[in-house]
C-alpha cells in the first residue's frame, strides 16, 4: 500500500473505532442510575423559604429520605436496558396553591411528580409530571388528570375502599384502593402508627400495563413510611420498575 493510500484507509477505520467506543460508553451509562443528593433534590424540586406545612392536613415541606432497593428495565422497541436503583430515594414536598407538590426522585433518570389539592373529603391528584431517561436522553411527560382523582381520603379505617379513575389524554387509568389494616412501623427508633393501603392500577390505551402500590401510610405525617411499588407499562416505550422504599426519619430535611 502506498503512503498516499494509507490515510484513505485509516480515516474510515478510525471513525468506526470512535463509533464503537461511543456506543460502549453510551451502553455503560444507560445501564446505571444516578443518585440525587439532598441538596440537589431541594434545589431542583423544593420550594425555597416557603412555609414548613404546605396546607392544613398536608405534609411538611422539605426532602424526605428513604432507603431504597430495587431495579428497573427501560426499553424502546427491541432495545432494553436493565439498571439498579440508587440506595437512597428522595420525596420532595413543596407548597402549591390549595395543596402541594410531592416529587418522588428515584434517580436522576426517573422522577415522578404529582400536584395534589387538599379538599374536605381528602387529597386529590390534579397533575402529574414523569421523567424517565436513558443515558441522559428522555423527556418530561406533563399531564393534567381528567377528572382530578381522589388519592387518599381524609380518614381511613380497615376495610375502606375507593377508586381512582382518570384520563391522561388517550391513556385511561383505573386504580382500586383498599385499607388492609392498621399497624405500626419503626422509623429511626420511633413507632409510627400507619394504615396499610393496597392500590392496584390498570392502564389502557396507547400505553398499557399496571401500577401497583403498597403503602404503609402515616396519617399524622401525611407521608408513606414504607412504599413498595411495581410498574409495568408497554407502548411506544416500555418500563418495568420494582422498588421498596423505607423512610429514614420522621422529620424532613429543609
Amino acid at each position: 500500500m502506498s503512503r498516499l493510500a494509507r490515510p484513505a484507509f485509516l480515516i474510515p477505520l478510525v471513525a468506526v473505532l470512535v463509533l464503537i467506543g461511543a456506543g460502549a460508553w453510551w451502553w455503560s451509562q444507560a445501564q446505571s442510575s444516578t443518585p440525587v443528593s439532598e441538596q440537589q433534590a431541594q434545589q431542583e424540586f423544593g420550594g425555597g423559604d416557603e412555609a414548613p406545612r404546605v396546607a392544613p392536613g398536608g405534609p411538611r415541606a422539605g426532602v424526605w429520605n428513604y432507603r431504597a432497593t430495587g431495579d428497573e428495565t427501560v426499553g424502546a422497541g427491541p432495545i432494553t436496558v436493565d439498571r439498579r436503583l440508587p440506595a437512597t430515594a428522595r420525596v420532595v414536598v413543596r407548597p402549591a396553591p390549595g395543596g402541594f407538590w410531592r416529587t418522588l426522585v428515584l434517580s436522576e433518570e426517573h422522577v415522578e411528580a404529582s400536584r395534589l389539592r387538599v379538599r374536605p373529603r381528602g387529597t386529590y391528584v390534579v397533575e402529574r409530571v414523569t421523567t424517565v431517561k436513558v443515558a441522559g436522553i428522555g423527556r418530561d411527560d406533563r399531564q393534567m388528570l381528567v377528572p382530578p382523582a381522589l388519592s387518599l381520603p381524609r380518614s381511613m379505617e380497615r376495610g375502606d375502599s375507593w377508586v381512582e379513575r382518570y384520563r391522561l389524554d388517550e391513556v385511561r387509568v383505573v386504580t382500586r384502593a383498599r385499607v388492609v389494616r392498621a399497624t405500626t412501623v419503626d422509623v429511626g427508633g420511633q413507632q409510627v402508627p400507619v394504615v396499610l393501603i393496597d392500590k392496584k392500577g390498570t392502564v389502557t390505551g396507547p400505553i398499557e400495563g399496571f401500577r401497583d402500590d403498597l403503602m404503609w401510610w402515616s396519617p399524622e405525617m401525611d407521608m408513606p413510611v414504607r412504599w413498595k411499588m411495581a410498574t409495568k407499562l408497554d407502548g411506544f416505550a416500555s418500563i418495568r420498575t420494582d422498588a421498596d422504599l423505607v423512610l429514614e426519619s420522621t422529620e424532613p430535611t429543609t
